[in-house]
């Protein structure tokens, strides 16, 4: 004979009846309380739980993370300069590239915070690497000096055309994109 499971009601919602259980620890839910996790169905306080392993980032894996994306976003700033509308094109394979090599320093960690990292570095490094150089080039005695300085390559990213910051934007949804779906 088969053994029919008996319905009982979940602890949060006493009128609600269900058979459901938490994937990890077992307690009741119901269609309310739980939570879809790629595992299973969980009850909040497992499926909420953000501090395993696989997010928890030691200082010095931050700091190595934000290094090699800053260097990424500084290749990726000078990449739009020589390459124009063709950026483009190589946005995605690059920013996938940069985002796997950001994971593989950090010790495939991923989570919020990962992807704000990537994100900014890969920005800051881009942005300020163009403008790094542009103020060394100004100190070069009989280059002309653009009016706005080292803002100049700021708005160069914009101003003449749409690409640059359009490849730019590409390459981080892809490293982040990375660091999210492994």
């Amino acid at each position: 004979m088969i053994d029919i499971k008996e319905a009982t009601t979940c602890p949060r919602h006493p009128k609600i009846e269900t058979s459901l259980r938490c994937a990890s620890c077992g307690s009741l839910i119901c269609p309310e309380c739980l939570v879809q996790t790629p595992v299973g169905m969980k009850c909040r306080e497992c499926g909420l739980q953000k501090g395993g392993k696989l997010f928890t980032l030691s200082p010095a894996q931050a700091a190595l993370a934000a290094v090699i994306a800053l260097l990424f976003g500084l290749v990726a700033g000078w990449g739009v300069e020589f390459l124009g509308f063709y950026t483009i094109l190589v946005a995605v394979p690059f920013g996938t590239f940069a985002g796997e090599m950001i994971l593989r320093v950090s010790g495939r960690k991923r989570g919020i915070k990962m992807e704000i990292i990537a994100g900014a570095a890969i920005a800051f490094g881009a942005i300020g690497g163009r403008m790094l150089v542009a103020m060394l080039l100004m100190r070069a005695p009989g280059l002309p000096h653009p009016p706005l300085g080292a803002l100049a390559e700021v708005v160069d990213l914009i101003i003449p055309s749409p690409f640059p910051i359009i490849a730019l934007i590409v390459a981080i949804a892809s490293a982040i994109g990375r660091i999210r779906y492994i």
